[in-house]
């Protein structure tokens, strides 16, 4: 069975993550140090929250600057939610309050009637232009 490190920083969905992930059969270690990520192999990095208060639990920890070097050396890595929108430099959510800054850019709210989906060209459309909006990484607010 697979080993996953799990990072348990206190976000609201860490059992709900630990539990599909026991479900599928892997082995999981929690990570709650900087230590326990120095050692990890594959990172789960589950959340749900305000982004404000999750980047200031993980200050306490002293996990981010072990998160950006875990991340930025390409190891295996899956965010789930807020997880993946504290990579980013900010969010709308927690004005003034800095992210891991690893992906350039703002986490936005979804703007009401605008479609984020890349048009893939599969429609029956005649029109051989496909239309891409740019992509923004919601959260739910």
């Amino acid at each position: 069975m697979p080993t996953v490190h799990l990072l348990d920083y206190g976000a609201g969905n860490v059992r709900s993550v630990r539990n599909a992930l026991g479900k599928l059969g892997c082995d999981i270690i929690d990570v709650r140090t900087p230590e326990d990520l120095s050692k990890a192999k594959m990172l789960v990095f589950p959340g749900v929250g305000a982004f404000g208060s999750a980047m200031e639990r993980l200050q306490s920890m002293k996990m981010t600057e072990a998160l950006v070097d875990y991340v930025k050396k390409g190891r295996p890595f899956f965010g789930v939610c807020l997880g993946m929108q504290l990579l980013f430099e900010s969010s709308d959510e927690s004005k003034g309050v800095k992210g891991l800054g690893i992906i350039p850019g703002n986490v936005s709210k979804f703007e009401v009637g605008q479609s984020y989906i890349k048009d893939s060209g599969s429609s029956s459309s005649s029109s051989s232009r496909r239309s891409v909006v740019p992509m923004r990484v919601p959260h739910m607010g």
